[in-house]
């Protein structure tokens, strides 16, 4: 993974603050009919917009910043995720050795317990309901420390009776996902839970608010001023404050994902 840089956020908040105020410089110029004789008009919107733009995406990928940070430093487990989750397993490598068809088709870890294009991959072919249930158990007394994880479950084209695995796959997470927020996304042969992250403390909410508000506020109370028109500052001004204000407040209660 690269690593981020605070340069890039710096970059990444420019580029689309010039974007957006390159946009509202042209709409402003299409709103007033083409009329070339107030470009000056349309340039301070489109800076305006642009900047306050910059602000908002610069002060929150900031927090983001800050938090992933001290979040990766206190971070005291070094052991490879795919590693630790293939050795937890281990024991139904052993168990599943005793099964009618494993000399055909054994299960092991390490065909089976893998990282797919970045994610972690379980599959559930190759074993019965019963192993199939620990490995279950053993991902949900795992969330702590478990990320985005795939588990494999098939469809049940090929069971004698009725499909057993993906069912009870489904029903068993679908009774842990929001106790531990996770996010169950159901494809077809496949169920992937992905953390949802937990919501704020009201400490880390008001903190997050106070660094977010100063310059979001500020920005839009000038930019509202502008576009408010002559004669209507002060409304523009206290439009901009409140939407500051809200929008600060909408920013400042996002999860933080694993």
């Amino acid at each position: 993974m690269t690593e981020l840089r605070v340069r890039d956020l710096f970059t990444l908040s420019t580029v689309l603050g010039l974007m957006i105020g390159t946009m509202s410089f042209f709409m402003h110029v299409f709103a007033n009919g083409m009329d070339v004789s107030n470009l000056e008009g349309s340039l301070r919107i489109g800076v305006m917009i642009g900047a306050s733009t910059t602000v908002v995406i610069l002060s929150y990928t900031s927090v983001r910043y800050v938090e992933r940070n001290r979040r990766l430093s206190d971070a005291t487990v070094d052991i490879d995720p795919l590693d630790r989750l293939q050795m937890l397993l281990h024991p139904v490598e052993e168990s599943a050795s005793s099964l009618p068809w494993a000399e055909e088709r054994p299960w092991t870890i390490a065909t089976h317990v893998r990282r797919d294009r970045g994610v972690l991959s379980v599959d559930l072919h190759d074993l019965d309901l019963k192993q199939s249930r620990i490995i279950i158990e053993s991902i949900i007394s795992s969330r702590d420390w478990l990320g985005r994880i795939r588990i494999i479950t098939g469809r049940g084209l090929h069971s004698k009776t009725v499909p057993k695995i993906r069912p009870m796959v489904i029903e068993r997470l679908r009774q842990v996902t929001s106790e531990l927020n996770w996010e169950l996304l159901l494809k077809k042969g496949s169920v992937t839970l992905r953390p949802i992250g937990s919501a704020p403390t009201v400490t880390k909410w008001f903190l997050r608010f106070i660094f977010l508000g100063g310059p979001i506020t500020i920005a839009f109370a000038f930019a509202f001023r502008d576009l408010a028109g002559e004669g209507a500052h002060a409304q523009g001004v206290r439009v901009g404050i409140a939407l500051g204000i809200l929008l600060s407040g909408l920013l400042a209660s996002y999860r933080e994902r694993q």
